[in-house]
């Protein structure tokens, strides 16, 4: 029985590029018990071979494991992929409150031209609007009105 388990042995040990381990299934739990009498050291061989034996009643634990492994492996990949987004979601949003910042600057100095365009309309002597009023009382022309509220602040301001 041991040269037929060692020969088994070498056959897998030929996918030790590829995988950890290699799980060798042993269906006979009487062949199991005397395989490991017969030679003490085989489970060690095997390990060393990265080749682990299996006999029906460690099977389904090992596989448990495998697949509790597997779901760790892809919360961890997970993981990784979750601080990666996260740092681009950062770097993203830097740049978008920057820019935010710039179009509340440019809102303020719009403002701020706002007034200075609207004190020239209606404040002063000579102001627009009391011009364009005087010009109206002369008799022009004129389809539109001017809001009276327009024109009320225009005087009190002159």
């Amino acid at each position: 029985m041991r040269f037929s388990i060692l020969d088994r042995i070498k056959v897998y040990d030929d996918y030790d590029k590829a995988l950890d381990f290699v799980l060798m299934f042993i269906p006979s739990e009487p062949a199991y018990i005397a395989a490991m009498q017969g030679d003490s050291n085989l489970w060690n061989f095997a390990y060393d071979k990265r080749v682990l034996l299996m006999n029906p009643t460690n099977l389904i634990t090992a596989l448990k494991l495998i697949v509790d492994l597997w779901k760790r492996e892809y919360q961890n990949q997970n993981a990784i992929e979750i601080a990666n987004r996260g740092a681009k979601l950062y770097d993203k949003f830097t740049g978008f409150v920057k820019n935010l910042e710039s179009v509340g600057s440019y809102i303020e100095k719009a403002h701020g031209k706002y007034n200075e365009a609207y004190k020239q309309m209606s404040t002063g002597n000579d102001n627009l609007v009391l011009q364009a009023t005087k010009l109206k009382n002369l008799g022009i022309k004129n389809k539109n009105e001017l809001s009276k509220e327009l024109v009320d602040s225009a005087m009190i301001e002159k």
